[in-house]
């Protein structure tokens, strides 16, 4: 039997409270530190992070176009850290 993805328990790293910001990668503009995500640009910091349900840290090459993503928007209104998410994950309602 099959369980949706939020039944799920995600690495101690995720957050337990789950997500506010998901999406689908649409485009990555590395030159520009920039990604589109659902059709919305958004700035990459810098010292952007990068977990996956098998590592704390990846590489940001891992953030791809059709990669479905969490991401937490920083105080410098760029994109500080995602989490790679399964195909399937539904978020709590």
């Amino acid at each position: 039997m099959a369980f949706p993805a939020f039944a799920v328990d995600f690495p101690s790293y995720y957050p337990d409270e789950g997500f506010s910001r998901t999406g689908r990668v649409d485009a990555v503009y590395p030159k520009e530190s920039r990604v589109v995500i659902d059709d919305i640009p958004y700035q990459i910091s810098k010292r952007a992070v990068v977990h996956s349900l098998a590592s704390k840290s990846v590489s940001l090459l891992r953030i791809r176009p059709g990669a479905h993503v969490a991401f937490r928007i920083g105080s410098g209104r760029a994109i500080e850290e995602f989490w790679l998410l399964p195909n399937n994950y539904k978020p709590k309602r």
